[in-house]
């Protein structure tokens, strides 16, 4: 119950709206009580990353290492734009749920078996997951922010305005910008970055 009104308060107000005194009062019960079953707001996290990891139905896998990882990456990427609170919770660093160790798992080995050390398949891990992050982080606040404008992004109004004379690489990417801003390409730039990741395996 407490982890159901906590996700109720997450999914309506946000994740910064959460807290033991708001969760409490969705529930109709006092904070204190609240500590009897969760020792705090991050052990509540904890079990909201868990709770939205564990309703993800486990993807089938190819068993060549590339296309398994890159099935492995479109996994993660969908199930955290599916729920868009988990990424700010993340990119603090220091929570994780347990449910999604079988995930990592099923990385590492994948880039084991393309022929990386533990060591290298754990950094090539790292490398790709801050990618993911990074683009669901500025995904997200692209679409937010977007939203909210009544005008055309500054930045393409900038890009589209720059001297060919001066600047001429960028002059000839003048109708690029708008498209790449509004395509969804992160299977092919993570494609990218697993080939890179991979070329000297």
């Amino acid at each position: 119950m407490v982890v159901a009104a906590a996700e109720e308060v997450v999914r309506r107000e946000g994740v910064d709206a959460l807290t033991m005194r708001r969760v409490a009062r969705e529930l109709g019960s006092s904070t204190m009580a609240l500590y009897r079953h969760v020792r705090d707001r991050d052990e509540l996290l904890v079990l909201l990353l868990d709770r939205a990891a564990a309703e993800l139905p486990r993807p089938r896998l190819p068993r060549e290492p590339r296309r398994r990882l890159l099935a492995l990456f479109k996994f993660v990427y969908d199930g955290l734009d599916r729920s868009p609170w988990v990424v700010p919770v993340l990119v603090k660093g220091d929570l994780m749920a347990p449910s999604v160790l079988w995930l990592m798992e099923e990385i590492v080995a994948a880039f084991v078996a393309a022929g990386m050390t533990p060591e290298q398949a754990a950094e090539a891990y790292l490398t790709v997951w801050r990618f993911t992050v990074g683009e669901l982080v500025i995904s997200q606040a692209t679409v937010s922010q977007t939203a909210k404008l009544d005008r055309r992004p500054r930045q393409l109004t900038l890009l589209s305005r720059v001297d060919p004379d001066e600047l001429p690489t960028l002059a000839a990417l003048t109708d690029y910008w708008p498209k790449a801003r509004a395509r969804k390409s992160y299977r092919s730039r993570v494609a990218a970055i697993l080939d890179g990741l991979l070329a000297g395996t």
